[in-house]
């Protein structure tokens, strides 16, 4: 399925402001979100697969891909369009193996040897990052732009930009060879979360 890294939103159910993950995800689809990932690291099953169906159903209708973090079978179960692993996750051969040649595989790598492990078969891009401090991903070390640049040259895939990543700080992203930025709290915790979106499609074209 083709896909657009641009302005890729993570939407985690416990990072919406006490609003739905579901409201949250079709407000950000009407306002220009190109890609859009399902990420609870909740384990409450029930609700995963849930959501999941729920939003693969309705982001049909933007056009938008849904992609479910770390969960193959929900991603399957959902008919959702791909998947995100971690390095801890399950192998991408076995979820290309289950979701199929026209699934989405992203997978993270924020190393040399994490980017050149990277089977560019099988994985159709990776999340690079932090580039900037972030409450998400504590405690690994915040590459920047120089360190941030040198990765995105060693990836065979397309890269998108993770990390603390805001409107006014895109284009240093964008400028380092990303293909694209991924959010989460920048878009789910604002008051206008189209006005959000705008931000980010305004910082694209800057």
């Amino acid at each position: 399925m083709p896909f657009d890294l641009s302005i890729y939103f993570v939407a985690d159910p416990e990072c919406c402001g006490g609003r739905s993950v579901v409201d949250v995800v079709i407000e950000a689809a009407e306002a220009g979100v190109t890609m859009v990932q399902y990420r609870d690291k909740s384990y409450d099953m029930a609700r995963i697969s849930a959501n999941a169906a729920m939003l693969a159903e309705l982001l049909k209708e933007y056009n938008i891909p849904l992609i479910i973090n770390d969960h193959v079978d929900v991603a399957v179960a959902a008919s959702a369009d791909g998947v995100h692993l971690g390095q801890g996750d399950s192998d991408p051969k076995a979820a290309r193996e289950k979701l199929g040649f026209e699934a989405i595989i992203g997978q993270t790598a924020f190393t040399r040897e994490q980017i050149e492990a990277v089977d560019d078969t099988v994985v159709d891009y990776i999340g690079v990052g932090p580039f900037y401090p972030t409450k998400t991903d504590k405690g690994k070390s915040v590459l920047g732009a120089e360190k941030f640049a040198a990765l995105v040259e060693l990836s065979r895939v397309p890269v998108v930009g993770i990390g603390g990543i805001t409107p006014d700080n895109t284009k240093a992203v964008i400028d380092a060879d990303a293909d694209g930025v991924a959010m989460m709290r920048s878009i789910s915790e604002a008051s206008d979360i189209r006005a959000a979106v705008v931000a980010f499609q305004d910082a694209l074209k800057g």
